[in-house]
């Protein structure tokens, strides 16, 4: 998803006139902090992605996660690319601003796909508690796979399109750009995330009672995804807003400075924030420096009930890393 178009190095926004103002400190601090954030976030999902594609043996839901970790890395590398370019003076000239725009434009690509990814795992989860017969005598065998290769194709043609009408056709200042964006942040804002919420609130709902939040070797799987999906809403959603929204609306310059800032910050801490969860829902606390990342990665992404007693791991690889 992408907003009209913009020279400036802040996506349509610059810092005021006074040199460091309060204003200037803050919004540097503040991406100082997204930038730092964004180099443990690449090295986290660099680790969940390397460890899904060779280590751990991977279910239907472990496909949804090595996506979303590429989303995310994508993300945050490009995050990381536009907040260098800003801090530094490679804008002065007309190749790094069109290689900015490029960037700029991936990122919401990441961002839509990561978002759209999100509430198909949220989704189908749901649907495996509220039918779980259903669920696990009809399930196509490769629907996560064409799920998600579903997903990163309209993401790739909503962007696309965005992208293409208003740089080629229009004007940044016209209306029919601004239509464009209005439609298509209607379907994101107004279908995929309402979709994520109510599925998750209604996956929640029903472990609640059902018990299975009180059953420690149970719960790893929902928490995992309740808790993900916690973090997005209440993380990444701003930085959403200000994109479909507040970019449109006449505020004082300062603020939405401030507000830009501090969206990309958690943003970056979004996109950051799931190898962390996987691990700690993953982890033992009598084992938590006897075990692969492999095998933590596994326990937390496991699509089953885990076994009383002494565990022994299916799904994780039991190397050493």
């Amino acid at each position: 998803m992408s907003p009209t178009p913009s020279s400036g190095p802040l996506e349509g926004l610059t810092i005021p006139n006074p040199p460091m103002s309060w204003v200037t400190w803050t919004y540097f601090t503040v991406t100082f902090l997204a930038m730092v954030t964004c180099v443990c976030g690449l090295m986290g999902n660099g680790v969940v992605v390397w460890l899904l594609s060779f280590r751990v043996q991977r279910n239907p839901f472990c496909v949804y996660v090595l996506n979303l970790a590429v989303a995310d890395l994508l993300f945050l590398l490009c995050m990381a690319f536009l907040l260098s370019l800003e801090t530094g003076p490679l804008l002065l000239n007309s190749t790094s601003i069109r290689t900015y725009e490029v960037v700029k434009r991936t990122k919401y690509f990441a961002y839509t796909t990561g978002l759209s990814l999100l509430t198909a795992i949220s989704t189908q989860r749901c649907l495996s508690v509220l039918f779980p017969l259903w669920y696990k005598c009809h399930q196509p065998r490769h629907l996560s796979t064409v799920v998600c290769s579903v997903l990163w194709g309209l993401s790739l043609v909503m962007n696309f399109t965005a992208s293409f009408f208003c740089v080629h056709f229009w004007h940044p200042s016209d209306s029919q750009c601004f239509q464009v964006d209005m439609v298509f942040s209607g379907l994101i804002m107004g279908i995929f995330m309402p979709v994520m919420t109510l599925s998750s609130a209604t996956l929640f709902i029903r472990v609640r009672r059902s018990g299975l939040l009180r059953r420690r070797r149970a719960r790893r799987l929902y928490l995992v995804i309740l808790v993900s999906v916690f973090v997005f809403l209440t993380c990444s959603l701003p930085l959403g807003i200000y994109w479909f929204f507040l970019y449109w609306v006449d505020l004082p310059q300062a603020v939405k400075v401030l507000y830009f800032g501090i969206a990309r910050f958690f943003s970056s801490i979004s996109s950051s924030a799931n190898p962390l969860i996987y691990f700690l829902v993953g982890s033992q606390r009598n084992q938590k420096l006897q075990e692969s990342l492999g095998t933590v990665l596994g326990r937390a992404l496991r699509d089953e009930p885990e076994l009383e007693g002494r565990e022994t791991p299916s799904i994780a690889l039991s190397e050493g890393i």
